[in-house]
């Protein structure tokens, strides 16, 4: 039996946990921790219908842990959350990329080169977020103390303004490390008072494991609110019969990373951007975030749709660009297709 570790950002119970509910159920030890949605075992539950695969979950305390598991090879694959479909890209993902490809020694002494990673982007996956109101209160107009992760506060935020309009009061909101942290700390109110007065935003994965109950559940503003993971590999996925959440396309894309060399050279950029268009390539996205190199010089980080003319648009941009680094190519999930096709609600 092959064994395959995978590592994503814990603990139990949050969005990077989560499996989705049109799953057949699993056989191995985390089986309790099941849940609705989940990047981790959307991308790792057709392995386990397989009896020649065994799976194991290892929850990292950080995005940057994970990157430091599959590089250490403490598992086999590790799973990053990148952008939200609400409010975009994951800033501190992007960071670590920059972090562990873009090298400053490189950049100063000015070599050109395409940089090969000793992982890369194999894969990746759209995960549903719901977010539910979670609390041991028996009337939530006396609750005035919230918990969850950063990033969910602008995912909520016409629930919150009307909460605080409806009920007349004005909520203490209260970051925590994850939206599973948010419903533990719950558990560890002592007071009846403490419990009447606090609630978290969290998954019902996270409600499941810690026990407490959902009071609202689905209170993100936006009901397709889509979270994109991308898998961190150094080697393919092993090739198994997917299940729906898994079908991929044939269509490919690249992400790529640079820094402009003649930074301050008027067009600079549209240069680059050239090179793309020359020879027909579309890009789908592009990013910016600040670099090591100096102040005020940025890297740029590029997703660009395979073709033909990708190899060769590459060794042009040499000329154009500091360390020019590929950070994987994948194929694109169906999901992708399948979302961008739905109706805006």
């Amino acid at each position: 039996m092959s064994v395959i570790r995978v590592a994503y950002l814990g603990p139990p119970g949050t969005y990077s946990h989560q499996v989705s509910n049109n799953t057949l159920g699993f056989v191995f030890f985390l089986a309790y921790f099941e849940g609705k949605e989940n990047a981790a075992r959307q991308q790792f539950e057709a392995y386990t219908l397989n009896s020649e695969f065994s799976i194991i979950y290892l929850p990292q305390p950080s995005i940057n842990s994970c990157f430091k598991a599959i590089s250490k090879d403490e598992c086999d694959y590790s799973i990053i959350p990148f952008e939200n479909s609400s409010n975009g890209q994951v800033v501190l993902s992007y960071d670590l990329f920059r972090d562990w490809f873009i090298h400053e020694d490189r950049l100063r002494t000015k070599l050109q080169n395409i940089y090969d990673p000793n992982f890369t982007v194999i894969a990746e996956q759209f995960v549903s977020i719901h977010h539910n109101f979670i609390t041991y209160s028996t009337d939530l107009t006396k609750i005035n103390k919230i918990y969850s992760h950063p990033q969910v506060w602008s995912q909520c935020n016409k629930f919150l303004h009307k909460y605080e309009l409806d009920n007349n009061i004005k909520i203490q909101k209260i970051d925590t490390s994850s939206t599973s942290q948010a419903v533990k700390i719950l558990t560890q109110l002592t007071t009846d008072k403490e419990r009447e007065e606090t609630a978290a935003m969290a998954s019902l994965t996270a409600s499941e494991i810690h026990g407490v109950p959902v009071k609202l559940a689905s209170i993100e503003d936006f009901k397709g609110n889509t979270t994109r993971f991308l898998v961190l590999g150094k080697a393919a996925l092993p090739s198994v019969e997917t299940g729906k959440m898994n079908q991929v396309s044939d269509k490919k894309m690249s992400l790529l990373t640079f820094v402009i060399k003649d930074n301050d050279d008027f067009g600079s950029l549209c240069d680059i951007l050239q090179v793309f268009k020359n020879h027909n390539l579309n890009l789908q996205s592009i990013t910016t975030r600040p670099s090591v190199i100096g102040p005020w010089r940025y890297v740029f980080f590029v997703e660009v749709w395979e073709s033909e003319g990708l190899s060769v648009a590459l060794k042009e941009l040499e000329d154009l660009v500091l360390d020019l680094t590929v950070i994987g190519s994948f194929n694109r999930s169906e999901r992708f297709f399948e979302m961008i096709q739905q109706p805006k609600t």
